[in-house]
């Protein structure tokens, strides 16, 4: 009798199948990880622009503000992209839209001002938003 080396074709098989059948279970789990971790980025831009808000009315006795030429300055400054966030979605440097209601585009992040009777910004309403629906809410001020 000969003395066989390597794998038959029934056990290579078997390997082939078990693999499949992981990664069956890996890659779904894998894109919905992805997907939470680019809410969480829009949560965190969220979270910088609502920082640079509020250090914007500090400065300035109270009197908040949704203007690009008011916030933008506050944003944190990229060497490449400048003073904008990052769109976890598209990956441009777009973001945030500034006075206007953000529309519901994936990664949008937008900042409005809340007035009162009188016309004064005293507060804001950041909204940020994920892959299929809004994933922040913001608000300060009111």
């Amino acid at each position: 009798m000969r003395n066989r080396e390597g794998f038959t074709l029934i056990e290579l098989m078997i390997v082939v199948v078990i693999l499949a059948l992981l990664a069956t279970i890996a890659i779904p789990n894998f894109i919905k990880l992805q997907g939470r971790a680019k809410e969480a980025k829009v949560k965190g831009a969220a979270h910088t622009l609502q920082l640079a808000a509020e250090d914007f009315a500090v400065r300035n006795g109270g009197i908040y503000s949704d203007a690009e030429a008011d916030v933008k300055p506050l944003l944190p400054n990229d060497a490449l992209n400048g003073r904008n966030l990052q769109n976890a979605f598209t990956r441009n440097w777009s973001e945030p839209q500034y006075a206007t209601a953000v529309n519901a585009a994936p990664g949008a992040i937008g900042i409005l001002a809340v007035q009162d009777a009188t016309g004064t910004n005293v507060g804001y309403t950041i909204n940020g938003w994920g892959q299929e629906s809004e994933v922040i809410l913001l608000s300060s001020g009111n």
